[in-house]
């Protein structure tokens, strides 16, 4: 881990960073209420992007299908072709924000640092992240990097490239927090900094440690 003075920008994952996910909630609505099988549900949720053909998410997240198509994939593995529910189902997927995180994103503003976004979204959940009533806090980030608007996606290099090149910084100067392993390890990999984020104390202690 690169010391604090060699790095400019920290970019935050938004889904289990700085907001709370209700994943597992979705998925257990999604198979004990419309019948899409476990297999199924992972078939069509992989995001690592280490496989071909790409899941409809991994599509999704990289701006290659839209909403319509999204919905339809997962309406095709369902029993109970339920359009509506099944849209508000992957809606409910988007917590709330992390009023403790957002805190920290402050402090480090407040020490020159860039603070960005880098997320894998898709655009059924943009447009319940770009409400400024919902999500207030957002508009305190120098950049927001959403992968289905720049169509790169963590833990792809080009995504990494991208964000270090559109803050005409090197990757050297670019630190990761981020909630997934494989994504912090990949980020490592392309020449960035990475910290794995548990929780915001843990986080508040690992970067008092680097900065020394």
């Amino acid at each position: 881990m690169a010391k604090l003075i060699s790095i400019k920008a920290v970019v935050f994952d938004l889904g289990g960073v700085l907001i709370d996910l209700h994943a597992d909630e979705a998925r257990r609505e999604l198979v004990e209420k419309y019948g899409l099988l476990a297999d199924g549900f992972a078939r069509l949720t992989r995001s690592s992007f280490e496989a071909y053909p790409r899941s409809i998410t991994e599509l999704a997240m990289t701006g290659k299908t839209g909403t319509a198509e999204y919905l339809e994939a997962f309406l095709g593995e369902c029993t109970v072709k339920d359009r509506d529910g099944l849209k508000a189902n992957r809606l409910s997927v988007v917590g709330p924000e992390r009023p403790d995180v957002f805190a920290l994103v402050e402090q480090l503003k407040n020490m020159g640092f860039v603070c960005c976004v880098l997320s894998n979204t898709i655009a059924l959940h943009w447009e319940k992240l770009t409400s400024t009533s919902d999500y207030p806090s957002l508009g305190i980030f120098d950049h927001v990097f959403a992968s289905h608007l720049i169509e790169y996606a963590k833990p792809e290099e080009a995504s990494f490239s991208f964000v270090a090149n559109a803050l005409n910084l090197r990757m050297s100067e670019c630190l990761l927090v981020d909630d997934t392993q494989l994504n912090v390890d990949k980020a490592e990999a392309a020449g960035w900094s990475g910290l794995l984020f548990t929780n915001t104390k843990d986080l508040q202690r690992r970067f008092s440690e680097i900065a020394r």
